[in-house]
């Protein structure tokens, strides 16, 4: 799969198009393509969850000084949930890169939802792993 429009609409070239394209590999895409090179992205989601969220909660708590944990918490769960990265995997057109079988990609509503947020995870993890901290952090 060509990813270069995707790199080009998020002003970002990979080094390695496999971790790239491994972010959006669904373990359903790997039991139907068995001789396929890669793994599917979920310790790249792993991963990427703990970035988002060192991230997320090193903005709130510099932004937000006098604001106590609790409500850093609440703020850091709003925003960082599989509604919010769903609409991020929506907007960013992530939907269209998507390596499903058969039967998830007929799939919509919240089961689609949820494998879109797990991807935009799974994306942050490839970048974190790509390009560092510092580049995943944008």
């Amino acid at each position: 799969m060509d990813f270069s429009q995707l790199e080009t609409k998020l002003k970002t070239v990979f080094k390695s198009k496999d971790l790239l394209q491994q972010a959006f590999v669904h373990r359903s895409y790997l039991n139907e393509n068995r001789d396929f090179r890669l793994e599917h992205n979920e310790r790249l989601e792993f991963l990427g969850d703990a970035v988002l969220e060192l991230v997320v909660t090193e903005y709130l708590y510099e932004k937000y000084p006098d604001k106590p944990e609790g409500e850093l918490t609440t703020w850091r769960a709003a925003l960082v949930n599989t509604k919010m990265l769903s609409s991020i995997g929506h907007d960013l057109g992530f939907n269209d890169y998507l390596m499903l079988s058969h039967g998830e990609a007929k799939e919509e509503g919240k089961a689609r939802d949820y494998i879109l947020a797990n991807t935009v995870e799974a994306f942050i993890g490839a970048l974190y792993l790509d390009q560092g901290l510092k580049n995943s952090a944008k």
